[in-house]
């Protein structure tokens, strides 16, 4: 593998882990009670980001790299996406799709393994969005 290719991944990891960290200073939310379904959302956007990585692996100038990843990441964030970023698998969080009482649908990443909504709650959320949360909590 070349040595840039190495260097890419490294920074992504990296750059991944700061997000997490930094999220430490997002506004708190809790969800306890009134969630009326959860699917399990991993499978979901893993085949778009994974084109995203793809096309960014064959890209051999630095300079297009970055201003892609600056148009990606705009139109991410300004899209309200769900934030999934496959390289939070590597630090142990899954992604959920959680319906609550008024049928609003909200995407959580967690590091639960959830496998019923009986007596499920979420009590140390940080809000990235109003429909993204990530769970703080240590299962």
């Amino acid at each position: 593998m070349h040595i840039s290719y190495m260097l890419y991944i490294v920074l992504t990891v990296l750059m991944s882990g700061i997000c997490l960290w930094m999220s430490r200073f997002l506004g708190n939310e809790t969800i306890e009670g009134g969630i009326t379904d959860i699917e399990a959302a991993n499978n979901s956007y893993l085949p778009s980001y994974l084109g995203y990585f793809f096309v960014a692996l064959s890209i051999s100038d630095w300079s297009t790299l970055i201003w892609i990843g600056i148009l990606i990441l705009i139109f991410s964030f300004f899209s309200q996406t769900l934030y999934f970023n496959p390289m939070f698998f590597l630090f142990g969080y899954k992604f959920y799709n959680v319906t609550v009482d008024t049928g609003m649908k909200l995407f959580v990443i967690s590091k639960k393994n959830i496998t019923s909504i009986k007596d499920l709650k979420f009590t140390k959320l940080k809000r990235i969005n109003n429909y993204t949360f990530i769970d703080k909590e240590v299962s």
